[in-house]
C-alpha cells in the first residue's frame, strides 16, 4: 500500500510537544513533512504576512525528523510556502495542523490560528484537520491524541468527501490517558467561549499597557457540542465549513430587502 503524504504545522512552534508526538505516531505509516513557525504563534488565527520577508531553516526535531521552520510566520503563512513551494512538486495528500496547546471549542476556532491552518489547506485544494488537546501543559497527553489521529488517518472512508464537501476536521481530545477514553464522537461546534477580560497596568516609566486573558465557562449540557464530548472523555470529532453565511437568516432578511432605501 501507498504510503500517504502527509503535511504537519501547527501554531505553537516546531519545537511544541505537541507536534513531536504526532510526527513521532506518524512517522511509521506515512511520509511527513513538517513545516511550522519557529516560534509560539497561537491566536492569530487566519493571518497573513503580508509586508516583510520570511526566512526559513531546516531544524532537528526532538523526535529526530528535521523540519522547516518559519521565521516568525504565521501557520497560514507556514501552508501557503508548504504547498507553493517546498511541495509543490508532490502535493500533500493530507495536511494536519496540532497536536495543539488547549482545545479548540466552540467560539476558539475563531481565533485558532490551529484551525486557520487546516482551513488555508482546504482553501488550497488539501483535505485537513485540526487537532488539539484539552490542556495548556507542556506535559499533557499528547501521546493519546496522536494515538487518536493515527486512527482517523487510517479510516480513509471517513474523511474522503471532505474536500468536495468543502470543510475540515476539528478534533479535540481529551487530556487523559489513551485507554481512559470513551470513543469517537461527532459533534457540533458549540457556543462555549472565553469570558475575557482586559488588565490595565502602568509601567515604572508611567506608560500604559494592557494584558488581555480569558476564562473559560464550565462545558455544555447539549450533547451534541464539542465541549460536552470532551468533559465526557470523548474524542470530538466536528466538521467544519469554511462558508460562514447564515442561511437560517436569509430568507426573513430577503423580505426585509424592501425597507432598505439608498
Amino acid at each position: 500500500m501507498e504510503r500517504k503524504k502527509i503535511l504537519i504545522t501547527n501554531d505553537d512552534g516546531v519545537e511544541s510537544p505537541g507536534i513531536n508526538k504526532l510526527v513521532e505516531e506518524l512517522m511509521n505509516i506515512a511520509d511527513l513533512t513538517i513545516v511550522a513557525p519557529d516560534r509560539q504563534k497561537t491566536a492569530t488565527s487566519h493571518s497573513l504576512t503580508i509586508e516583510g520577508v520570511l526566512p526559513i531553516k531546516e531544524v532537528p526535531m526532538p523526535c529526530g525528523y528535521k523540519g522547516f521552520a518559519v521565521v516568525n510566520g504565521t501557520p497560514t503563512d507556514c501552508v501557503l510556502i508548504a504547498i507553493k513551494d517546498i511541495m509543490k512538486d508532490e502535493l500533500p495528500d493530507l495536511l494536519i495542523s496540532g497536536i495543539n496547546l488547549g482545545a479548540n471549542l466552540g467560539g476558539d476556532i475563531l481565533y485558532s490560528g490551529t484551525v486557520a491552518a487546516a482551513l488555508e489547506g482546504l482553501t488550497q485544494g488539501i483535505t485537513s484537520f485540526a487537532v488539539s488537546l484539552d490542556s495548556f501543559s507542556l506535559n499533557g497527553h499528547f501521546e493519546t491524541a496522536a494515538k487518536a489521529v493515527a486512527k482517523i488517518v487510517e479510516t480513509k472512508e471517513f474523511y474522503k468527501n471532505l474536500l468536495q464537501e468543502r470543510s475540515i476536521l476539528n478534533i479535540n481530545v481529551p487530556n487523559i490517558p489513551y485507554e481512559e477514553l470513551k470513543g469517537f464522537i461527532i459533534t457540533r461546534q458549540g457556543d462555549l467561549s472565553y469570558q475575557n477580560y482586559v488588565e490595565k497596568y502602568t509601567s515604572p516609566r508611567n506608560k500604559t499597557y494592557y494584558w488581555i486573558g480569558g476564562d473559560r465557562p464550565p462545558h455544555e449540557i447539549d450533547e451534541e457540542t464539542d465541549s460536552y464530548a470532551i468533559a465526557y472523555k470523548k474524542v470530538s470529532i466536528s466538521p467544519i465549513n469554511i462558508d460562514l453565511t447564515n442561511y437560517r437568516l436569509l430568507p426573513r432578511l430577503k423580505k426585509l430587502l424592501s425597507e432598505l432605501k439608498l
